[in-house]
């Protein structure tokens, strides 16, 4: 398993974060340029419901179906984990109240859990099939952009401008 977890404290009410987890469907294709689609097949993110996310990232596609298998929510906190179809990757988003306002934490998950063979398939998902996708500082890189994106949405309300899709395919990075 490979865990990569960001996260950015973020000096606006926990008021405004859980009103962008409200509208989440809208607003992940708001929140980078890179992001092109959500679906919220069920509507919601309540465990057992449908999710599709779609991005770009520097000219690699990341276009990943599954399901909420865990969400949490309260007045000062919501969790909402992910996991894919293939059963090799879960996200995790999670906020939090502060004393200066708000946390987001993104965490995602990548491989397989089982024992022995998930080594194996790991390497070969990793290694083999996906190398390119699986370039962790590239995921990293964009975690890192995402909670700013973030922290800008809730502090300033500024949304990063679009980027034609046709542009973003073009973005290849020079170790691809």
């Amino acid at each position: 398993m490979v865990t990569l977890k960001e996260e950015v404290d973020i000096p606006a009410p926990f008021e405004r974060l859980d009103r962008w987890v409200d509208n989440f469907e809208e607003e992940f294709v708001k929140w980078s340029p890179f992001h092109l689609e959500c679906n919220l097949y069920n509507g919601s993110v309540k465990p057992g419901d449908k999710v599709r996310f779609y991005e770009i990232v520097m000219g690699m596609d990341y276009d990943v179906t599954g399901t909420i298998i865990e969400s949490e929510r309260d007045a000062d906190h919501f969790l909402i984990k992910f996991e894919s179809d293939a059963k090799t990757a879960m996200i995790t988003f999670e906020g939090k109240r502060t004393q200066k306002g708000c946390r987001f934490s993104h965490t995602e998950m990548f491989g397989m859990q089982a024992p022995i063979i998930g080594l194996i398939m790991n390497f070969l998902i990793f290694k083999v099939f996906y190398r390119k996708k699986a370039n962790w500082q590239l995921i990293r890189d964009d975690m890192i952009l995402d909670n700013k994106l973030l922290s800008d949405i809730l502090t300033e309300g500024k949304y990063p401008e679009r980027m034609p899709v046709e542009e973003l395919k073009k973005v290849i990075r020079k170790d691809n």
